[in-house]
């Protein structure tokens, strides 16, 4: 049977980031998955760039391309090594026993490239899943902490997806599956 083209999606279900470890013309490598943990909502927008060529009064020629992809996601729990990923810094524990401690230290280094993908899969059609995968990212906001009387606390962050150096790697990927296969390891 021919895979479906299209398909209505209902909640997101997992979510993964990937730190870039290379990107060179000859391809792009990553770092171990790191789980989004308790993934809430997720969105993907174009960013276009347009021109016109206006003369004798009017608009002759119209150009137009998608520079980017624009990503944001919002998330149940803090994790410290997502922290890591998105903002550079590093994961430190201290200590043994229940004297243990972990924590996570801003460098304020150059903000580090990163992977992410997401998984539906509760979708109307024959579709077991549909993956999207933003291939080289930069964190550009977001919440880190925030809370208040009564409520959750939700981090989010931001990022910009862009075209990596390695040849024939797009910026974004958005797959329909019928095997479900789930997220990269």
């Amino acid at each position: 049977m021919a895979a479906n083209n299209s398909t209505i999606t209902f909640d997101v279900q997992d979510c993964k980031i990937y730190a870039v470890a290379t990107d060179v013309s000859g391809g792009i490598t990553y770092g171990a998955a790191i789980d989004v943990p308790g993934i809430q909502e997720v969105s993907v927008e174009p960013n276009f760039v347009t021109a016109e060529l206006k003369g004798d009064g009017q608009v002759l020629a119209k150009k137009g391309k998608i520079d980017r992809l624009n990503f944001s996601a919002t998330y149940s729990e803090l994790s410290l090594p997502v922290l890591s990923v998105i903002y550079g810094g590093s994961v430190v524990t201290a200590g043994t026993g229940s004297a243990e401690t972990a924590g996570y230290s801003f460098d304020g280094g150059s903000l580090p490239y990163f992977k992410v993908e997401f998984l539906v899969n509760d979708l109307e059609s024959d579709l077991a899943e549909l993956v999207f995968t933003l291939n080289k990212c930069q964190v550009t906001g977001g919440t880190i902490m925030g809370g208040s009387t009564d409520n959750f606390g939700t981090p989010s962050f931001d990022a910009e997806a862009i075209l990596p150096y390695a040849t024939a790697v797009p910026f974004g990927t958005v797959e329909f599956r019928e095997s479900a296969t789930g997220l990269s390891a």
